[in-house]
């Protein structure tokens, strides 16, 4: 074989396993689907997240929280106590915040009567060219 055809059939061999290497790596790193398909990522929103826990006195603490991302401008939240009556969340009370800061908060208590509760938290993070927003629930409580 000629130096100039052992150089070409190399190169040839180098450049199919440059090319399928990534690919074979690839598949064999995880079964899971395209991270496109697995998660949302946000612009805006860095975390969200809500609580409710009920003092055996019947003290409800409601807890809700977002933090923004560097590119988000403002914060709003509004968290809503509910009370399930035959299977329909009825609320019972709200309350809000707001912030320009990196992160904003509810803290709040609030006296219950006997019954099954949650909290649902609306947040709003608004920036340069739009905004994010959306609902979590926190775990049900039956006091």
């Amino acid at each position: 074989m000629s130096k100039k055809r052992f150089l070409s059939a190399a190169l040839g061999v180098l450049l199919l396993l440059t090319v399928s290497a990534p690919g074979a790596l690839a598949l064999g790193e995880t079964s899971a689907a395209p991270e496109s398909e697995m998660s949302v990522k946000y612009t805006y929103i860095n975390q969200a997240s809500t609580s409710l826990s009920i003092s055996a006195g019947g003290t409800a603490t409601v807890y809700g929280f977002v933090q923004k991302t560097p590119a988000g401008k403002s914060i709003y939240l509004s968290s809503t106590l509910q009370r399930n009556s035959n299977g329909t969340w009825s609320n019972v009370k709200s309350w809000s915040a707001s912030s320009t800061s990196s992160s904003a908060s509810i803290l709040e208590t609030y006296q219950v009567s006997k019954g099954t509760y949650r909290v649902e938290t609306y947040y709003y993070v608004s920036g340069d060219v739009g905004y994010e927003s959306g609902t979590v629930y926190s775990k049900t409580v039956t006091y």
